[in-house]
């Protein structure tokens, strides 16, 4: 593969026709891999926790003993961790390409390469150790160790460093080129870690000042209403924080791997303003159930949570219709026969297209938490799970599997290791994730609880049970899936002797011509602030009380009372 080293951070770099300069193999490699190790450590949890919750299997999860360990450590894992890696590391790529230069700084991207890494052996040692059993949400008052609070900060700290390389770059091509018109998958991530960046405040605090003081015994009481608000003013945005690498990828990629062009750039922008400025007021939508938020801030959230899905119907035009091109440009003349004439026999077309088909359920579960009486009703239940898989699990991993077939082989100079694996891998993660959707849905209509060790529960609706048993079918096609991607990851890493042919499918240049004021970032920013204050101020007065809150001691899932 040809190696072509640049001279010095602002100078314009030449890439070579086929595959990465070393310093992007380095760069890129390292995030990517690492977070499909992440993603190794926790995707296998998710079939068994799906065998023990069914009534006719009840099967042990092999190695974590505990459910509630392994159900840690598949969301840790796969929710926090693969996901953040990949993002960055994406994110790196599309900056590098897009604006054919190097990262402002090449030191601050492995210091916070390190930061990141370091968080996660932290949590990765409070969790196989079982310490660490607070579920992905890590609510106040359980407590975990406190090597699982110092990795999120480090974590935190990490993509902190990166938001400030990735601008810093921005900021230096935009003085260079002050009339150029930014690529779009360059405008998307920053978007992407402006919401971050604001979202991730929540969190910080939660764990700075309230749950790793706790766990190392600086004080000994808590208030969960207080901690569940901050995170959700941060845990709802970080959906959109992996879902617009994913609508990156559909927006400056698909379109040049099927062959069309996108139907509006600026329209594309407007949907990821849009999505940055109103997912981080929509959080309290999971609060519905929690006696603390009044009524009336429940009514503004819920209005809230349905605009945030005008950007995604937006991109449901926009994508369309460059897939309908795609289609008549392959032959298709009917009204609908587009679909069917789509590059199905590519496996980075299928992935995308079919993410997009789980998104469409996903959405429509998702619209349907956004109504309060809703809600209510199906909030802890198995229903936000399948929910929850259909977008994280389907439109985001599945995409995020689709460029692997790309990157890999690119970040290696060699060719996918089995094309055949990588289509039979897409279809049984679609089907298997659709059945999941259905059979988890149907559950929780019925009662069944989310977040329960049901093998060991004997109280299951005896109604629930046939949809319980189906979703076995989806845990072993998702369990196969899973096996088939590392197989293709690692048969391309380690044994593929076939030289790389594809072209990376992102271009270097803008052919519409969007208005630059959709840069103004202070501008963004001024509205995200002004969105906080009027959806979250009056939320944290009301559940925020020093008076009377902040009296439940800190509880160790496995030892009662905590005691550090």
């Amino acid at each position: 593969m040809q190696q072509i080293k640049p001279q010095n951070n602002a100078a314009e770099l030449t890439f070579p026709k086929i595959g990465l300069l070393s310093s992007e193999q380095w760069i890129v490699g390292s995030h990517v891999l690492t977070g499909l190790l992440a993603l190794l450590i926790g995707i296998f949890l998710g079939p068994f926790q799906v065998f023990r919750r069914a009534p006719a299997l009840k099967w042990a999860i092999p190695v974590f003993s505990y459910y509630y360990q392994a159900l840690t450590v598949h969301g840790v894992m796969n929710a926090l961790f693969f996901t953040t890696f990949f993002i960055v590391g994406f994110s790196y790529f599309t900056v590098i390409r897009s604006l054919k230069r190097q990262m402002w700084s090449t030191k601050l991207v492995w210091i916070a390469y390190a930061s990141m890494l370091i968080g996660l052996l932290l949590v990765v040692y409070a969790l196989v150790t079982n310490q660490a059993n607070v579920l992905y949400t890590f609510y106040p008052s359980l407590i975990a160790h406190p090597a699982f609070y110092l990795g999120l900060v480090l974590l935190i700290v990490g993509t902190w460093i990166v938001t400030a390389n990735l601008f810093l770059t921005y900021y230096q091509w935009r003085k260079e080129n002050p009339q150029e018109h930014l690529p779009l998958a360059v405008f998307a991530t920053l978007t992407n870690f402006v919401l971050w960046c604001v979202a991730s405040l929540g969190v910080a605090i939660e764990v700075l000042f309230m749950l790793l003081p706790l766990s190392l015994g600086l004080i000994t009481h808590t208030d969960p209403q207080a901690g569940r608000a901050l995170f959700w003013f941060f845990g709802h945005p970080l959906v959109y924080f992996w879902l617009l690498p994913a609508y990156t990828s559909w927006y400056a990629m698909l379109p040049k791997q099927a062959n069309s062009k996108i139907f509006s750039d600026p329209l594309a922008r407007v949907a990821f303003i849009l999505l940055m400025i109103f997912s981080i007021p929509v959080g309290v939508h999971h609060m519905f159930t929690d006696p603390g938020v009044s009524e009336v801030m429940k009514g503004i959230q819920t209005v809230f949570t349905f605009v945030v899905a005008i950007p995604s119907l937006l991109t449901a035009f926009n994508v369309g219709s460059m897939l309908e091109r795609a289609g008549r440009n392959r032959g298709a003349k009917g009204l609908f026969d587009w679909m069917w004439k789509q590059d199905w026999k590519n496996p980075v077309i299928a992935a995308q297209i079919s993410a997009m088909l789980l998104f469409i359920t996903g959405g429509i579960t998702g619209i349907m938490n956004a109504s309060l009486t809703l809600n209510i009703a199906l909030h802890n239940t198995s229903w936000i799970p399948a929910h929850f898989h259909q977008t994280l699990g389907g439109a985001v991993t599945l995409t995020f599997m689709g460029i692997c077939y790309w990157l890999i082989p690119m970040i290696r100079g060699r060719a996918l290791y089995s094309v055949k694996i990588a289509l039979w891998q897409v279809h049984t993660w679609s089907i298997g994730m659709m059945i999941f959707g259905y059979s988890y849905g149907a559950a929780g209509l019925l009662g069944v609880p989310r977040r329960t060790d049901l093998g060991a529960a004997p109280y299951i609706n005896a109604d629930a049970v046939p949809y319980l048993n189906l979703s076995i079918a989806s845990g072993v096609l998702l369990l196969i899936s899973a096996i088939l991607f590392f197989v293709n990851v690692f048969g391309t890493l380690m044994l593929s002797k076939q030289p790389l042919t594809e072209e990376a499918p992102i271009d270097t240049y803008v052919e519409t011509k969007s208005p630059l004021w959709m840069e103004k970032w202070g501008l963004w920013l001024s509205i995200v602030a002004i969105l906080c204050v009027i959806a979250w101020a009056p939320v944290f007065m009301e559940v925020v009380d020093f008076t009377h809150g902040f009296q439940i001691p800190g509880y160790n899932p496995n030892g009662g009372l905590y005691k550090p």
